[in-house]
């Protein structure tokens, strides 16, 4: 059993060290993988999953979570998923992003968003790639983690995404951190350690103990 541990956008493997923590833990091989846009990054995870002959939890952080969401709907060897502050939606993010006042976060990464390759960004491209759209019975076990105040994330898309998946009989935990921005800090980071830690033993064990 390996671990797929996925940046956001801009950042890097040494600033998610919060995620892959509980993940190494648990004594899994970890494989933190750079990218340079969300199409690398697709492209990057779908690569290393289908080459493999391991089972694989893949966790994510923004992008890197909307991307874990993704590849635990499309491919076969995805024990379970996590995804923490990640969009369901690519097409209301963009335009959650757009609506940020001139200047704001939310409109500056809107900005940087749109210097990358412009089709990427088209509408077509954005539902293609929103984990919202792949939404089927029989997924693996997902945990999804987002704060209350997340500036860049609307909550109410990946609350949208929780109702739909156990809608359709799927295993899926939503765990909402009170007071929470983008990126975990300070106490988040202990929250989000327990619930990984607790999702994996109660729906990945048996993986687990087959790998081992």
């Amino acid at each position: 059993m390996k671990a797929l541990v996925i940046h956001g956008f801009g950042s890097s493997p040494e600033k998610i060290n919060w995620l892959t923590g509980p993940l190494k833990s648990l004594n899994l091989e970890i494989i933190t993988p750079t990218y340079r846009d969300f199409e690398d990054g697709l492209h990057k995870i779908n690569e290393l999953i289908q080459s493999a002959n391991d089972n694989f939890i893949v966790a994510g952080h923004s992008m890197g979570g909307t991307i874990a969401l993704l590849a635990a709907s499309t491919l076969n060897k995805v024990a379970c998923a996590i995804s923490v502050s990640g969009p369901t939606d690519r097409l209301a993010q963009i335009r959650w992003l757009l609506a940020g006042e001139p200047g704001s976060i939310r409109r500056r990464t809107y900005e940087e968003l749109m210097k990358i390759d412009s089709k990427q960004v088209t509408e077509e491209f954005l539902m293609r790639t929103s984990p919202i759209n792949y939404l089927r019975p029989s997924l693996p076990p997902i945990l999804l983690i987002h704060g209350t105040n997340d500036e860049l994330v609307n909550i109410q898309q990946v609350e949208s995404y929780y109702e739909k998946a156990r809608s359709l009989g799927n295993v899926i935990e939503l765990i909402r951190i009170e007071g929470m921005s983008h990126t975990p800090r300070g106490k988040d980071i202990r929250v989000i350690a327990r619930a990984i830690e607790d999702f994996i033993h109660k729906y990945c064990i048996n993986f687990l103990i087959k790998s081992f």
